[in-house]
């Protein structure tokens, strides 16, 4: 239970907890379980705020001024208003609260609540059967084996664009199944775990592709250009992830960021904590993570 949102009324304890097996009940998605009662715990703390201990006195008005004080407020750190898919989360929790209290008898409360349009701007993210495609596209060559080690880094391990491109051999530990990210966003460090078949990609490439693409030439980068043993900047990075989604005939726009977008909205979709997700990811803030949650499950 968030420590930010603590619940003392004995009745609001007891529902919190009845609300999630009931998800799990109904076979919510683990990511949806994990999201929607810590925002049905953040509605009764606000009733607790207002005077209103006992489940008896929840109504309709006390969830749409709920949600008024949410439109209201501004993220943390972007200073901004919450988005509309951010919104939604929370109609979609009261809405299956007020369905849960009638069900179970606690209450005949029903919750009018209006639905927002989303945002037309959200992150694009890759199924899982689109990112297979992916690794299916990049083929059983030299450059294949590149190619699957940059879909383990970008994809398998969330890194930004940047942040893979500044990766060198001393920074992805084999042995520990780790790679060290040194050059992240505002200069921050972090380990991310390698899980098995990226860990076998990339020894693969490491081992038997990239002396082979490094020819006559020495550098610590990890990844090589086709042509000269020359690392590769940014730009041939994102290019070459873009070549291959057209390979895969995936029609939506990819990039190095769809792939981070696509890893974050799969681990929080298996069940993820949030609070894992972000260091996996290196946000400063949850603000920025939980982005994410409104693309799991969105309208069930």
């Amino acid at each position: 239970m968030s420590s930010s949102h603590p619940l003392r009324s004995g009745e609001h304890l007891l529902l919190h907890a009845s609300f999630k097996e009931w998800l799990m009940l109904l076979n919510y998605s683990a990511g949806t379980i994990q999201v929607l009662p810590g925002h049905v715990q953040e509605f009764l703390y606000h009733q607790e705020g207002a005077g209103k201990a006992q489940i008896s006195q929840i109504t309709a008005e006390d969830a749409e001024v709920f949600l008024q004080g949410l439109q209201a407020k501004k993220g943390p750190r972007t200073g901004r208003p919450y988005s509309k898919g951010h919104i939604n989360k929370y109609v979609q929790a009261l809405g299956l609260l007020s369905r849960h209290l009638r069900e179970s008898g606690q209450a005949q409360v029903g919750f009018a609540l209006d639905w927002h349009p989303p945002d037309a701007r959200k992150p694009v993210w890759l199924t899982l059967d689109e990112v297979n495609r992916l690794w299916e596209a990049t083929g059983d060559t030299v450059l294949g084996a590149r190619d699957r080690a940059m879909l383990a880094v970008y994809y398998g391990c969330g890194l930004r664009l940047s942040e893979g491109a500044a990766l060198e051999l001393k920074d992805v530990w084999l042995d520990r199944s780790l790679v060290h990210v040194r050059k992240g966003k505002r200069y921050k460090e972090r380990l991310v775990p390698l899980a098995a078949e990226n860990r076998k990609s990339l020894e693969h490439y490491i081992q038997q592709a990239r002396p082979e693409l490094l020819q006559a030439h020495r550098t610590e980068a990890l990844f090589i250009g086709a042509n000269q043993g020359l690392p590769m900047q940014t730009q041939s990075l994102y290019v070459r992830i873009r070549q291959l989604a057209a390979k895969a005939r995936i029609k939506k726009k990819v990039g190095t960021h769809t792939l981070r977008h696509s890893i974050a909205t799969h681990l929080l979709h298996n069940g993820m904590k949030l609070e894992r997700i972000k260091e996996f990811l290196g946000h400063s803030s949850l603000d920025s993570t939980q982005r994410y949650t409104h693309l799991v499950n969105e309208r069930r």
